[in-house]
């Protein structure tokens, strides 16, 4: 219905209300009627105000039968603002999570730069290393040339110096014949040993040098092990910087690729909200007494045209009646019907407030191995749970904040402890229980059978 069509209705039926007034006011007080001991008048007047109450109620009765929209969002609006309150929380839970990818990506992305840096520093070193190697083999080289001229120097000297010596034998062989000769030779001989002390003298300064030149070419030979070794050292860090290299481009594309998955997802979230699809969950729905099956159809009929479809069929394989709880999920489609699937829970007590539904005895350690046992009497309480007829939709502890307000608990105290999941109100399975962490007293469990005894 239209604005101006609501407003005319709405005008038209003041105008009746006040007209029919009128003439019921009229009709009592020319009759001259008394209610109550009063006067006509006044009777006139009570009965033309309970006369207008009257229509004005019929009217809103009225209207709530004849505008079926207007009736739902009345009845329904409290059910209509939570569900736009969970959905709202769910896409806020997702852009969270998109800002922690994009957080990672970009820090993996500076590891990455960081990580070519390092690898193009090393590729600089392993070629200044190379270019040294180079000029000390050089070096190696000329040394041993130089060395082997040496060598065959002092060959060269050595010979000349057995020919010297055979040409001073020869001349003291002829120093019997030649008498007239003898002062020449004598000093021919004098200057013969002088040269060839100086010869050896020269033979002695050779061998020095010699042995010089091999302590160095032991030395150059040592310090070119020791090159070949550095360089084997660059080359094998060159190596692992690649593969750290290659792995951190792998954990980037991994990182890319999550991102994408999670945009994906959020853009089929999207979707989701704006048409309904097979096996979407419609919620749960809580029943009171008597309450069943048209309740159900009401409520899934509302979910069902605020996504887009003309109607629902619901699929009951036994009659539902409250009081307990339902949940409503997609079954499938079938001519713009959405066909849904109902999951009742019957209400019944379950535990009394602080009911203890899993307990652990254990000697405190890491917060690690802590978690481990919360994490494990959380799954016992769920199991607790389930076997008590909850839906597995409530069946949620504990929470991410739940476990951490366990691991809080725990800090600060040593030794051996005693830590139960507690029902913080009455556990009824139309309802979400309540559960917390607790530190209970008592005789210890399985885990410590002597409380007196340390236990390793």
């Amino acid at each position: 219905m239209t604005f101006w069509a609501l407003l005319f209705l709405i005008l038209f039926l003041s105008a009746f209300v006040a007209y029919l007034g009128d003439k019921v006011a009229k009709w009592a007080g020319k009759r001259h009627y008394r209610l109550f001991g009063l006067r006509p008048r006044q009777t006139a007047t009570l009965v033309a105000v309970f006369t207008g109450v009257g229509i004005a109620l019929f009217s809103y009765l009225g209207f709530l039968l004849v505008f079926r929209e207007a009736r739902v969002t009345i009845l329904e609006a409290e059910a209509v603002r939570k569900e736009r309150d969970g959905l709202k929380a769910e896409r806020d839970a997702l852009l969270r999570a998109k800002e922690a990818l994009e957080a990672e990506a970009s820090r993996a992305l500076a590891e990455l730069n960081a990580l070519r840096s390092e690898a193009k520093e090393l590729s600089r070193a392993l070629e200044e290393a190379a270019a040294l190697r180079k000029r000390l083999q050089a070096e190696a080289s000329a040394l041993e040339a130089r060395v082997r001229a040496l060598e065959a120097e002092k060959k060269r000297l050595t010979a000349l110096l057995e020919e010297r010596e055979r040409a001073l034998r020869e001349k003291e062989g002829l120093l019997a014949q030649r008498a007239e000769a003898l002062k020449a030779l004598e000093e021919a001989v004098r200057r013969a040993e002088a040269e060839r002390k100086r010869l050896e003298r020269e033979k002695a300064r050779l061998e020095a040098d010699l042995t010089l030149l091999e302590a160095r070419l032991g030395e150059a030979q040592k310090e070119r092990q020791a090159l070949k070794a550095e360089a084997e050292a660059l080359r094998a860090r060159l190596e692992e910087a690649r593969k750290e290299l290659r792995r951190a481009e792998e954990r980037v594309r991994d990182l890319v690729q999550q991102a994408e998955v999670l945009q994906g997802e959020r853009g089929q979230l999207s979707a989701r909200l704006a048409r309904l699809s097979q096996g979407l969950s419609l919620g749960e729905v809580r029943l009171g007494a008597e309450e069943g099956r048209v309740v159900l159809e009401r409520v899934a009929e509302r979910r069902a045209l605020s996504q887009g479809f003309r109607g629902v069929e619901l699929l009951l394989e036994e009659e539902v009646r409250g009081p307990g709880v339902a949940v409503l999920e997609g079954a499938g489609y079938q001519e713009g019907r959405l066909l849904v699937r109902v999951r009742f829970y019957p209400e019944r007590r379950v535990a009394e407030k602080g009911k203890v539904l899993a307990s652990a005895t254990f000697r405190l350690s890491t917060p690690a191995k802590n978690q481990e046992v919360l994490e494990r009497l959380g799954k016992e309480a769920r199991e607790r749970l389930l076997e008590a007829g909850f839906p597995p939709e409530y069946a949620t502890f504990p929470s991410p904040e739940e476990l951490a307000r366990g691991l809080a608990l725990l800090e600060g105290k040593r030794g051996v402890v005693r830590v139960g999941v507690v029902a913080v109100q009455e556990l009824r399975t139309s309802e979400r229980p309540l559960l917390a962490f607790g530190l209970l007293g008592g005789p210890p469990g399985p885990e410590v059978p002597v409380p007196t005894r340390e236990v390793p």
